[in-house]
């Protein structure tokens, strides 16, 4: 065998070992698994809904103007945005543990009994809003390590964000949620901490 054979075949050698080391890195992170929130380190979630949201009582005019259709000075929505206020703070106390299931093309995220969600990676998809119930048109993709998140309705839009801490032993859970009826937009940072494998 010749000296410029052996080059050549180690030279190839080693760009196969390049390539393959390529494709291993470009591989998305594996979000799979049981996750607990760590209170300590994470927004308060019911405080934050309930800034955004107002008032736990409808706004609204002095008693004698009850024999009206509406009080007077009160709103037409007031009573619906006291019933998402509450909806809302019920359902991000279900933020306490996540289940995520990952596969090449999907993605489920899992709220406790009713909370599951479906996003496809190479697809949109109808889906049920876990907050307020309301039909939804679901996206996901990759952006770099993170993955994007998007549930988008008639009535408000969340922008989700995951991405695990170096080590792979927490995952940051990012929320963006617009909602007609809230004052304000609310941000939560959540972090999970992976929770033990089953023995």
């Amino acid at each position: 065998m010749t000296q410029s054979s052996v080059s050549f075949r180690a030279g190839a050698a080693s760009l196969l070992l390049l390539c393959a080391a390529t494709i291993r890195s470009a591989e998305p992170p594996n979000f799979s698994g049981t996750w607990k929130l760590n209170h300590a380190q994470s927004d308060d979630a019911v405080a934050k809904v309930k800034d955004a949201a107002g008032s736990e009582y409808v706004q609204g005019g002095p008693s004698w103007a009850a024999e009206t259709v509406l009080p007077w000075g009160r709103k037409f929505d007031e009573d619906e945005r006291v019933m998402l206020r509450d909806v809302l703070v019920g359902a991000v106390r279900g933020f306490d543990q996540i289940q995520v299931e990952q596969t090449a093309t999907e993605i489920k995220t899992i709220h406790g009994e009713e909370g599951l969600r479906v996003f496809y990676l190479n697809r949109a998809a109808a889906g049920t809003n876990i907050l307020t119930g309301e039909k939804v048109k679901r996206t996901a993709q990759w952006k770099g390590d993170q993955l994007l998140l998007e549930s988008a309705g008639g009535k408000g839009t969340s922008k989700e964000t995951l991405a695990l801490v170096p080590g792979g032993n927490q995952l940051v859970h990012s929320l963006h949620i617009e909602m007609d009826l809230l004052k304000h937009p609310i941000d939560l940072r959540l972090v999970y901490d992976r929770a033990p494998a089953a023995p």
